[in-house]
């Protein structure tokens, strides 16, 4: 990885993630700029493919960002969004690429420090992965 930050795609559910990251802007956290959030109405309508697609248009790594379970704003079951978050993670691996570069985070409504920690300890965690594909040294 070059000297500079990483670039991370934070899908946010409208709701609980976005919450957070208004929070974030509010109370004047600041996150690296190389973050880039992207507003879904809810983690359960993103499919793999889009996921995916982030990685090829040049994201080094990915988080999805959604409500705490059982707080769903449309009463979706989490195990919707861990199957496409696990299917990714599957073909990420068959692909070569790491799976560690796609994370899956619950925050709190409002809590805008949870998600800057969370995504300033996952932009630290990508830059100090070596190279983005599996295997090798």
């Amino acid at each position: 990885m070059s000297n500079s930050e990483a670039n991370i795609v934070v899908f946010a559910c409208n709701w609980g993630g976005l919450s957070s990251v208004e929070a974030a802007a509010q109370a004047r956290l600041s996150y690296p700029a190389s973050v880039k959030v992207v507003r879904v109405s809810c983690l359960s309508r993103l499919h793999q493919g889009l996921m995916l697609k982030a990685f090829e248009l040049g994201a080094d790594g990915v988080m999805l960002l959604g409500c705490e379970p059982g707080k769903c704003q449309f009463d979706t079951d989490t195990g919707l969004i861990t199957q496409e978050y696990d299917k990714a993670r599957n073909l990420m691996r068959l692909l070569g690429l790491r799976e560690e570069r796609l994370q899956l985070a619950y925050v709190p409504r409002g809590d805008g420090s949870d998600f800057v920690g969370r995504v300033t300890s996952f932009v630290t965690e990508i830059e100090h992965m070596k190279p983005a594909v599996s295997g090798g040294a």
